[in-house]
């Protein structure tokens, strides 16, 4: 199920990316021969117009084919993309990258509607199916040796031969606090009831060093619900803030790569982003909506990368070509971009391995 949740989501990035191309480059007055659900072989075509829309047989995503886009065309009409003003090419290459930040919008909106989780905060008022959430978990910490994890469930502590149904997180710090010797701490993961065994000790909180501790943090998490105005706001906001916190942390880590300290163990490829998915669609529709939202976000950011192959890449050629008033040569630009390609992949690949070696250790 996990597997065939990321190649929904999948598709529908892409094609929300790849229609962005296409609605402007419609508007633009460019001649667009197809656009693709999917990936040939074709399945099912139908021409409206100068454009034959095409359901194909690999489910993968999406494309657009837009005359005179391809550097190696040499094409005369006046609709090509080539022969378009600058600022026309520019606007259709900006438009797949916010089509991803409009689809984040979106599908923000339907997350706060459909209900998101949220640490119930003093005065919101009760949130539904409120329930008390590992939060964080210390490192080399009693509570990681043992196995807890943040995101488990805290269901009951079983200590001293007493078991304890935890509805609050200040229950749960007071009984680990109380015990003697080892507890047992019952979770919630994945659906699944587990037992946890631990031993609590004294340290772990700096401004109480004597009193007994996990290393945990936790909150009551609830599942929170707006009506359509405020999930319009909030999602308005949410992703004004992803969108900044995208672009901040990627050029944090282009800046580290070029100094050579970057660490790209949290970066994730296509299997760890399926796996994040099985993972968010555990805490329903509004949490996989919402990490959906902010892999669109990803997805629009990272494609306006200068560099080449991506839709950033072309805007700077754009950018040369509109400063020096002369086009760059074809071949120069194939090659460039055939280069950047391969060095796409060979990323992809690495980061992929990365995923794989993560999972299976």
């Amino acid at each position: 199920m996990t597997v065939l949740i990321f190649i929904i989501m999948l598709v529908v990035l892409i094609v929300a990316h790849e229609f962005g191309h296409f609605i402007v480059a419609k508007l633009s007055g460019m001649k667009v021969p197809e656009f693709g659900l999917g990936f040939p072989p074709k399945l099912w075509g139908k021409k409206i117009g100068d454009t034959e829309y095409t359901i194909n047989a690999l489910p993968f995503g999406g494309f657009v084919k837009i005359e005179g886009e391809d550097p190696k065309e040499a094409d005369t009409d006046p609709a090509a993309f080539s022969n378009r003003p600058k600022v026309l090419q520019a606007a259709t290459l900006l438009a797949g990258p916010f089509g991803n930040i409009i689809l984040a919008f979106v599908l923000f909106f339907f997350a706060f509607m459909a209900g998101v989780p949220s640490v119930v905060e003093e005065g919101q008022g009760d949130l539904a199916d409120a329930r008390v959430v590992i939060v964080n978990v210390l490192p080399e910490s009693p509570a990681e040796s043992a196995g807890l994890r943040a995101g488990d469930r805290v269901i009951a502590l079983r200590t001293d031969g007493r078991e304890t149904a935890i509805e609050m997180p200040e229950t749960l710090s007071s009984q680990i606090a109380a015990s003697e010797g080892e507890l047992t701490v019952i979770v919630e993961r994945g659906g699944e009831q587990r037992e946890i065994t631990a031993m609590p000790t004294m340290g772990l909180i700096e401004e109480a060093p004597e009193k007994k501790a996990l290393g945990i943090a936790s909150a009551l998490v609830g599942t929170l619900r707006m009506n359509p105005l405020d999930a319009f706001v909030a999602a308005l906001t949410e992703t004004g803030e992803k969108t900044v916190m995208v672009v901040v942390g990627l050029f944090a880590l282009i800046g580290s790569a070029l100094t050579l300290s970057a660490d790209v163990g949290n970066v994730a490829g296509p299997v760890g982003i399926a796996s994040l998915t099985g993972e968010a669609a555990q805490f329903g529709v509004g949490a996989l909506l919402s990490f959906a939202a902010l892999i669109s976000i990803n997805l629009g950011i990272l494609n306006l990368l200068p560099f080449p192959a991506l839709d950033g890449g072309r805007l700077a050629f754009l950018a040369v070509e509109a400063v020096t008033r002369r086009p760059i040569p074809a071949s120069f630009a194939n090659a460039v971009n055939t280069v950047g390609f391969a060095i796409l992949i060979l990323l992809m690949l690495a980061v992929t391995a990365q995923d794989i070696v993560r999972l299976v250790t």
